[in-house]
């Protein structure tokens, strides 16, 4: 749902919902309606069980109003009050049906709005802020944790030789490799231009080797397609155990990415 779809729905509401007022007489008759209200009230709905008369000293409450030929309810806030020495009751009804409708909507816009916080939008990644809030929470003190820091080659040749369009093509076939190994425990992120990081936990050595191959061997899959992108992807790996130092891990596997860059150099033809 977009930004304007959740207002129209909002103003539509306050518009078409807020209103159906009526006011009742110490014997529950009505003096004061408008039209919504007097539609609601001579509906089949439990008003009379519902909204008995007044007592004294009662003061505001809120109760549920029924309407079985149409299905709707309604939330009544009702309040009493004394004009001219008599007891009067103000009622303000709300249409919940219409109203529970817009708190799902809300809901689902809310949902809409993290995803798109936390994701990028070209890849479909966690992004660099959810990395690095991740990186203050969920990573630290893990009993095992392996990183694999990537960045793609020529990304800036591939920009200038066959335009931005291509290098965005580029930079997806490296997120589809990642998105082959992910899961709920390897969990891929964009954190720049050209630069990804990987991060699995609860894995041990043997296994974080294993989770690389099977990445090596989806991207291996990704470049035999004939689209003329071809991908290569610098990675360095670092792996901790018990009581790791997590600062250490990300540099290490940082330097490991540079020098496995400068041996892939000039692949991407």
């Amino acid at each position: 749902m977009s930004v304007m779809d959740l207002n129209e729905m909002i103003l539509r509401f306050f518009k078409n919902d807020i209103g159906r007022i009526l006011i009742t007489d110490e014997n529950g008759e009505v003096l004061y309606e408008d039209n919504k209200a007097a539609s609601v009230r001579q509906g089949k709905t439990n008003w009379k069980i519902a909204c008995p008369p007044p007592t004294y000293g009662q003061r505001g409450e809120m109760w549920d109003l029924l309407d079985s030929g149409t299905g709707k309810t309604y939330v009544v806030y009702s309040s009493t009050f004394r004009e001219d020495g008599r007891m009067r009751q103000i009622h303000f009804l709300m249409d919940t049906s219409r109203y529970m409708d817009l708190v799902r909507d809300m809901g689902e816009y809310s949902k809409a709005l993290q995803v798109e916080k936390d994701h990028d939008a070209l890849t479909g990644l966690y992004n660099k802020g959810k990395f690095l809030a991740m990186k203050q929470s969920l990573f630290r003190n893990q009993k095992t944790i392996a990183v694999f820091n990537m960045d793609v080659n020529n990304l800036k040749q591939m920009n200038d030789e066959h335009g931005h369009e291509a290098g965005d093509r580029l930079i997806i076939k490296a997120a589809e490799s990642l998105k082959k190994i992910e899961a709920r425990n390897i969990i891929p992120f964009r954190v720049g231009g050209d630069e990804f990081v990987v991060v699995a936990i609860h894995v041990n050595r043997e296994e974080a080797e294993a989770i690389r191959q099977k990445w090596e061997e989806g991207l291996a899959e990704l470049n035999s397609l004939d689209d003329g992108i071809p991908c290569v992807i610098a990675c360095g790996f670092a792996f901790g155990g018990e009581d790791y130092d997590l600062e250490e891990i990300f540099a290490s596997a940082d330097r490991e990415m540079y020098e496995d860059k400068k041996a892939r150099k000039g692949n991407c033809r």
